[in-house]
């Protein structure tokens, strides 16, 4: 493990960032003080969402309804990355939710199929981190923690692009949960003491997503591209969070309303995103080294 210098090299290096976010509150979510703290400095940020679209049906009801109207969640992702400062990007593919054949029970999103890493949907999100990997972008990419279907596509997709310096990983929301981060290959190189898991700043929400790790299924997205995890080819860097840019994030986050209420509301989430920094020493970042030959 290092420090966040090579972290520091890799912004350094790069004329513009750009976060790949499965849904679109994920990159505000995870690392929205991180963006704050970019625009600041006078580096563009462009978040590419993903999954940004619903089929037009007449299909949608209970849960489904809920999270259909895509008018309104383009409206709250516009608000929410002006308030950051950032540029949107959307890839307009539809996400698990609205996919055939529909998830089975409320945990089925949380269980990626074994061939996940040939879904059609994989080299689309590969071409796209490429083809910001070639443009001198700095590139930041979910590691999947917490096996929801879409976040794995996702790190799959990142995992397989060609490797970059310029290419980091963030820990997922589902890393609030220590739980959660110990089943995952990468993030489990970094433990954190139980004591001081974010969850203890809300522990009814803290006690559900620990609860979700037990629950997921399916193979990480290490697994399902048959990548063997090397301690020494994976460094972690922790960048600080002042407190503007964690209150820019706040803010932000505030935008998601469709979101907020499925995620424990705003006083709950503030708590285990700050006790996160807190305890963690800003927000973690991943970088990848293959071996030389």
């Amino acid at each position: 493990m290092t420090g966040p210098s090579q972290v520091a090299d890799a912004f350094g290096a790069a004329d513009r960032m750009v976060v790949v976010s499965p849904h679109f509150d994920d990159a505000v979510l995870t690392v929205g003080a991180l963006i704050a703290a970019r625009v600041e400095f006078g580096q563009p940020v462009e978040v590419l969402t993903v999954f940004s679209a619903a089929r037009d049906d007449a299909r949608h009801s209970g849960r489904r309804e809920a999270f259909a109207d895509y008018v309104v969640r383009r409206a709250e992702d516009d608000r929410a990355l002006q308030v950051l400062g950032a540029r949107s990007q959307r890839l307009g593919l539809f996400e698990r939710l609205f996919r055939e054949p529909p998830p089975l029970g409320s945990f089925g999103a949380f269980h990626p199929p074994a061939d996940i890493a040939s879904c059609p949907e994989v080299a689309v999100v590969r071409q796209a981190i490429e083809e910001a990997l070639d443009s001198d972008a700095i590139v930041l990419a979910p590691l999947g923690i917490g096996n929801q279907i879409d976040h794995v596509l996702v790190a799959v997709a990142a995992l397989g692009a060609a490797p970059s310096r310029r290419l980091l990983f963030y820990e997922d929301f589902a890393a609030l949960s220590e739980r959660c981060r110990r089943r995952h290959p990468v993030a489990r190189l970094r433990r954190f003491d139980f004591r001081d898991a974010p969850g203890w700043a809300g522990v009814g929400l803290g006690c559900r997503m620990a609860a979700l790790s037990l629950l997921i299924g399916g193979p990480n997205p290490a697994t399902a591209l048959g990548l063997r995890i090397h301690p020494d080819q994976w460094t972690v860097g922790a960048v600080a969070v002042t407190p503007n840019h964690e209150a820019t994030q706040f803010r932000a986050l505030a935008e998601y309303r469709t979101h907020l209420g499925a995620l424990g509301g705003e006083r709950r989430l503030h708590a285990l995103i700050h006790r996160a920094h807190t305890r963690r020493g800003g927000d973690l970042l991943w970088q990848f080294h293959p071996p030389k030959h």
